[in-house]
């Protein structure tokens, strides 16, 4: 594998306050996700595994414990800094890998992809084109990918603003502000995070392209990925009742409606 020089990260997720201000999932919860990843995508044991923009590589790290092997990348080097540190304490082999995943260079070395997360569609509309040829070049003939986005139809209307605080720093504020751009069909909100005890204060920015489903697929087809289902979570259609945490999460394709909150797109690499 060669990676291509990498463009620029996502500032948002290269800052560790990002953790502070959303917290970092339990172990019950990453099983839930990891559970899911593995019902839908169904592949052998001991198969091979990209998870993109792996954060703090808690999904890497669990995957590789259930037998998978597994290459993790993110453009971070502070998140891929403690995600090592949690592979060593875990006991696991993550092959972990620093790059921008507009630019990924793999060649046909994976049966299966996950974006995990809501972290598609945050670049350009040039680089989501791009890391969608990226992961359609990475799978091996056939190969899966599971890609994680918000259920996300249209701009708002009102923008809001909130506030929080840190529930392990309480000298840490919060401060959110959605932001729109009509123009460019994208929404998303900054986080102002203040320091109360310092005076410091820094904006951690977000932002996603709004794409319509069609849209999704055309992209898809593009870069030579099939759409194969859509997952989602409405709670009239998918037996939460049932769930506890560690369980896989029921995300089910009954369950994507206009009332989903969650947009999971399975994919495969079609034929040449």
């Amino acid at each position: 594998m060669t990676l291509d020089q990498p463009g620029s990260c996502m500032d948002a997720f290269s800052d560790m306050g990002y953790w502070k201000w959303e917290g970092v999932p339990s172990e019950a919860l990453v099983r839930s996700a990891v559970g899911f990843m593995e019902r839908v995508l169904e592949v052998n044991p001991e198969a091979k595994l990209l998870d993109l923009g792996c954060g703090l590589g808690l999904h890497a790290i669990e995957l590789v414990r259930r037998g998978y092997q597994v290459t993790a990348m993110d453009c971070s080097e502070p998140f891929l800094a403690d995600a090592k540190r949690r592979a060593a304490e875990a006991g696991v082999t993550v092959h972990f890998v620093h790059g921008d995943m507009s630019r990924m260079g793999f060649d046909a070395e994976f049966d299966a992809v996950v974006l995990w997360g809501n972290t598609f569609g945050m670049l350009s509309d040039e680089d989501n084109r791009s890391t969608l040829l990226g992961i359609s070049r990475g799978l091996r003939q056939g190969g899966l990918a599971l890609i994680d986005t918000q259920n996300y139809t249209a701009l708002p209307g009102e923008l809001k603003q909130s506030w929080s605080f840190s529930d392990d720093e309480p000298n840490l504020l919060f401060l959110i502000q959605d932001t729109k751009d009509v123009c460019k069909g994208r929404f998303g909100f900054d986080v102002i995070v203040v320091n109360l005890k310092t005076g410091d204060r820094h904006t951690m920015p977000f932002s996603w392209r709004l794409y319509l489903l069609p849209e999704l697929e055309r992209l898809l087809t593009d870069a030579g990925l099939h759409l194969v289902g859509v997952y989602g979570d409405d709670p009239a259609k998918v037996d939460w009742a049932a769930f506890t945490r560690g369980d896989p999460y029921p995300y089910s394709t009954d369950g994507f409606t206009d009332s989903a909150a969650k947009r999971i797109l399975l994919c495969q690499k079609r034929a040449a």
